[in-house]
């Protein structure tokens, strides 16, 4: 589904079951032409896009840290919950909705 809100396209996408996730994980995934990752822990997920702010190195060989993940290639974390950058990295990433629907994983994009 999509919509447009004054030059803002929103569109959501399923990523796959709930139990294509397990706890802990880090997965990569295309939506449309957008290449993101879905994390879960802690039973929540937490969708951004595949690429650290820093040098656009892919998320998706990253570590997962407590409420964060973390680029492999130069050591940046991302909050999971607000997208926070920690050096080298100085750019907050940016997070995508989630919801859960019917055992289903929801991931909403915005682009402007």
């Amino acid at each position: 589904m999509s919509a447009d809100g004054g030059g803002v396209s929103v569109s959501s996408f399923d990523v796959g079951a709930v139990d294509e996730f397990p706890e802990e994980s880090i997965t990569a995934r295309t939506v449309g032409d957008v290449e993101i990752v879905v994390i879960r822990q802690g039973g929540e997920f937490v969708a951004m896009p595949d690429r650290c702010t820093h040098q656009r190195y892919p998320l998706s060989d990253g570590e997962l840290l407590e409420g964060k993940i973390k680029c492999v290639h130069h050591g940046a974390t991302f909050d999971l919950k607000s997208g926070r950058a920690t050096l080298p990295a100085i750019k907050k990433i940016q997070l995508f909705q989630v919801a859960e629907a019917d055992g289903r994983v929801m991931v909403t994009l915005q682009e402007l």
